[in-house]
């Protein structure tokens, strides 16, 4: 028997790793795992390439055995970027620095040339590297411009939240869960009234873990711009009583 709250103790240790840079050097440990690993795989599979080379030295190719080690960095490089990535943010899938899927692909451009650079005659294996490149140059591209728009997201937050008005609003309708789930990404619906007297219907993707989950015809704060209550990319939706930026990112994926 305790006289602490173990279940507020626990929201307290995961939102004091929000942001931490314990956390944030997890995902960049696991960032580094991909990438190595992503290189060593694709040097290994032009060591294949090699075997006319081999035949003059009666050896295997030293590039092969990257092969043996690569596939378990890129493996653990996941596991580990995605369990930091969850504690550095407090959100499930969710990268904070950049996504795995283009460090991915960055390690797979530099594992090409590396290995197109190494064969006597290359040939057509110079397509693989810029291919390769191009996919990560575009991929990364795409996740920066996904970032700065979350930034615009916050900014729309950080400004309803002096300029914007909160109504109490009800959820009609919440997907209900598996009893083996952890948890729920899906989209909420929350009714609510503006400050004209409209009723209004807003839809919201967001991702709650299981103890957190409403339910439906439970209450919600809906922080919106009374000035364009149309706009449902200026809604944000929170359990009742939220304030804070913190409480109205909770529940948006």
């Amino acid at each position: 028997m305790s006289t602490i709250d173990p279940i507020d103790a626990r929201r307290r240790r995961e939102a004091a790793r929000i942001g931490s840079p314990a956390a944030l050097t997890g995902v960049v440990i696991g960032l580094l795992m991909i990438a190595v690993g992503a290189a060593l795989e694709t040097r290994a599979l032009f060591g294949f390439a090699e075997f006319d080379d081999m035949a003059a030295t009666d050896q295997p190719p030293l590039a092969i055995f990257g092969m043996i080690v690569g596939l378990p960095l890129l493996i653990i490089g996941f596991l580990v970027h995605t369990g930091a990535s969850r504690r550095f943010t407090g959100k499930l899938l969710s990268a904070p620095v950049v996504g795995p899927g283009s460090i991915l692909f960055v390690g797979l451009a530099v594992g090409a040339w590396w290995g197109v650079l190494a064969l006597s005659s290359p040939g057509a294996f110079w397509l693989l590297p810029i291919g390769l490149s191009i996919l990560a140059v575009v991929l990364l591209l795409i996740g920066a411009i996904a970032r700065a728009r979350r930034r615009s997201h916050k900014d729309v937050l950080a400004h309803l939240l002096t300029h914007g008005r909160i109504e109490q609003g009800v959820i009609v309708e919440i997907p209900e869960i598996d009893p083996s789930s952890g948890g729920l990404l899906g989209t909420v619906t929350v009714r609510f009234t503006d400050a004209a007297g409209t009723v209004r219907w807003v839809q919201k993707t967001g991702q709650w873990p299981r103890r957190d989950l409403p339910a439906t015809g439970d209450p919600a704060s809906v922080l919106y711009d009374p000035s364009r209550p149309v706009d449902t990319s200026r809604i944000w939706l929170a359990p009742l009583g939220s304030t804070t930026a913190a409480d109205f990112t909770r529940w948006h994926s």
